[in-house]
This record gives C-alpha cells, sequence and structure tokens, in this order.
C-alpha cells in the first residue's frame, strides 16, 4: 500500500513538474513568435496608427476646406455681371 501511494504522489510530481514545465514553453514560444511579428513588421515599414489618423485628419480638414473655397468661388462669379466683350479697334492704314 505504501509502494502504491508513494508512486502516486510521484507521479503527481512528476505532472506538476511537467505542467510548469509546458508553461514556460509555451511563453517562450509567444516570446520568439512576437519578436519574430515585431521584426517583420519594422522591415515593412508600416505607418502608426497615430499617426495614421493626424495625417486622416489633415486630409480630411484640407477637403472640408478645398469645398468652402469652391462654394465661395461658385457665389462669387454667380455675382459679377455680365459684360459684353469690346470690339477691337482696326487701324485703317
Amino acid at each position: 500500500m505504501v509502494n502504491k501511494s508513494r508512486i502516486l504522489s510521484d507521479l503527481s510530481k512528476f505532472a506538476v513538474d511537467a505542467m510548469s514545465t509546458l508553461s514556460s514553453l509555451r511563453k517562450e514560444i509567444e516570446t520568439m513568435v512576437s519578436l519574430r511579428v515585431d521584426k517583420v513588421i519594422n522591415k515593412m515599414n508600416l505607418v502608426k496608427r497615430d499617426e495614421f489618423d493626424s495625417l486622416k485628419r489633415i486630409v480630411q480638414k484640407s477637403i472640408i476646406d478645398n469645398e468652402k473655397l469652391k462654394n465661395t468661388r461658385k457665389t462669387s462669379t454667380k455675382k459679377k455681371k455680365k459684360t459684353t466683350p469690346r470690339k477691337k479697334k482696326t487701324k485703317k492704314p
């Protein structure tokens, strides 16, 4: 009976050690994969999210400003009176 309990105790210790080893191995693999992914992303020269968002806001603002300018130009040309073109004077020989 003592041998059976000792065997079960040893097996449980072995299982606990195996689980901690697998847990450590999992963390190590995650770290390695994360580093490799970061390395690939850095090689690709991707833009960061905050830089993208700020540039997007600038572009949207400039589009709105351009539309305002177009609208003011249209209203100013409509307000001008139409004039008839002048005839060119020709010199008599």
